[in-house]
């Protein structure tokens, strides 16, 4: 695991503690008192200046920090503030977050960056798939910037409003029910909820077509990731066949 260096720590102003290595929710970042530095993705940048002023009804929000001299990243590392809180099976939950979360970023732009990487090439081509369970979207339907892996970035410790550890933008604005769609799949292929979420979000709309185009998505990254699993894929693929079914008992 990667340890920041004195340079960046001395840029956050970290104080001067015991580095406590933390989890993927955190990027496999350390904590280092009330703060945890991680290396940033691309879209660190972006997610800082969001994160710095978003409110999301029912959760709380990983502000940014910014280094001595007023910067969201320093020689490509990131720094947050440390909220208590684990990864846990709450599916259902955080599902309904990713509805709150996209009223909340319906007029935030997405990056304008031209992305190439893995994830927008899946995406791209989760959205371009055409086949018979496929249908087109209502005409009146609202896009915004989505959550690519909410449930893998929100934090629950015990009665106390989630925590949404970090942004992790779609490539393009898309349905605001997407963000959504995405948790279930996630969580229906980690085979931590059961196959019946599917019955108490359809009353989202077009929710059968995102759940398609959200675990096409995951099969797509699963196919470019250079660290793919086989077994992951066994795992997209019964998720996947039970949300085709599911599309064709609704034509």
């Amino acid at each position: 695991m990667p340890v920041p260096p004195d340079h960046v720590c001395e840029a956050f102003q970290t104080p001067a503690e015991t580095p406590i290595p933390l989890g993927h929710a955190w990027d496999n970042g350390t904590k280092i008192g009330d703060m945890v530095l991680s290396q940033a993705a691309p879209t660190a940048l972006w997610s800082a200046k969001v994160r710095a002023g978003l409110s999301v009804e029912g959760a709380r929000v990983a502000r940014p920090i910014l280094s001595t001299d007023g910067r969201y990243t320093v020689a490509g590392w990131k720094a947050s503030a440390w909220s208590q809180g684990e990864l846990l099976r709450r599916v259902d939950e955080t599902a309904l977050l990713g509805l709150r979360l996209a009223t909340s970023l319906r007029e935030v732009s997405a990056p304008t960056a031209n992305r190439d990487d893995i994830f927008a090439r899946a995406e791209a081509a989760a959205w371009q798939e055409t086949g018979e369970p496929y249908r087109d979207l209502s005409a009146d339907t609202a896009y915004c910037v989505g959550h690519a892996d909410l449930l893998a970035a929100t934090i629950y410790h015990y009665l106390l409003p989630p925590v949404i550890v970090d942004l992790v933008p779609t490539a393009a604005p898309r349905p605001v029910g997407y963000t959504c769609a995405l948790a279930i799949v996630d969580g229906l292929v980690a085979g931590v909820v059961d196959d019946a979420i599917c019955d108490r979000f359809a009353h989202i709309r077009d929710m059968d077509q995102l759940l398609l185009r959200a675990v096409a998505y995951r099969r797509h990254v699963n196919n470019l990731h250079p660290d793919a699993k086989a077994n992951t894929r066994s795992h997209i693929n019964r998720v996947e066949d039970l949300l085709v079914s599911r599309a064709y008992a609704m034509l």
